[in-house]
């Protein structure tokens, strides 16, 4: 039997083939619903994929993807559209590796940059917001230890949450911020320091 991915007309399938030129070909491909749910496929595996690295970002994504589906099962809009949202979307997971060089960040600070700015991009600078991630990620990783997400730990992850609020009191974060700010941290600790120490590749 042939596989799915063959018989929609994509061969070896990957978020590559995600661009203007292919969604020009969608227009007038036929089994347009196979084909649909297989790209809608690629894209929410791809951003699965990366989810762990930056929480913040992602999730905005799988939303945007989900809310377009719904959208195209209640018939609001067309196959031509849905895939108009996943190109959009695969173009801005290609413009974070821009980002990390543009703001002078590591992947791994851009996530965190992405979780303290979402909502104070507008109270604070970009250069405060840089220089606060820089400090938050090492107040962060310094107080790690094994296991440190799980319930009986909580007094592990009761540390790193104090070491994050007080780099933010230091960094000079208002008052009224510190709480929102500190919860966002530790999601996004939680999500890519979940297994800590991190395995080192072979």
């Amino acid at each position: 039997m042939a596989r799915g991915d063959a018989f929609a007309g994509i061969e070896k399938p990957d978020i590559s083939i995600l661009d203007d030129q292919f969604l020009e070909q969608f227009k007038s491909h036929e089994q347009e619903n196979l084909r649909l749910k297989l790209l809608a496929k690629i894209l929410a595996d791809e951003i699965r994929s990366r989810e762990r690295s930056n929480v913040t970002k992602y999730k905005s994504f799988t939303e945007m993807l989900e809310t377009t589906l719904q959208k195209y099962h209640s018939r609001a809009i067309q196959a031509a559209d849905v895939v108009r949202v996943i190109v959009q979307i695969k173009k801005d997971i290609d413009k974070e590796s821009q980002r990390t060089k543009q703001l002078g960040l590591s992947a791994e600070e851009l996530a965190f940059y992405d979780a303290v700015s979402e909502n104070v991009a507008t109270l604070y600078d970009q250069k405060f917001l840089c220089d606060l991630v820089h400090d938050v990620v090492q107040a962060v990783k310094k107080n790690l230890k094994v296991d440190w997400t799980k319930p009986h730990r909580e007094d592990v992850k009761a540390g790193v949450r104090a070491a994050v609020k007080a780099v933010l009191r230091k960094r000079g974060v208002k008052p009224e911020h510190l709480d929102a700010l500190t919860k966002q941290v530790i999601l996004q600790a939680e999500a890519m320091f979940s297994n800590w120490p991190i395995p080192v590749a072979a």
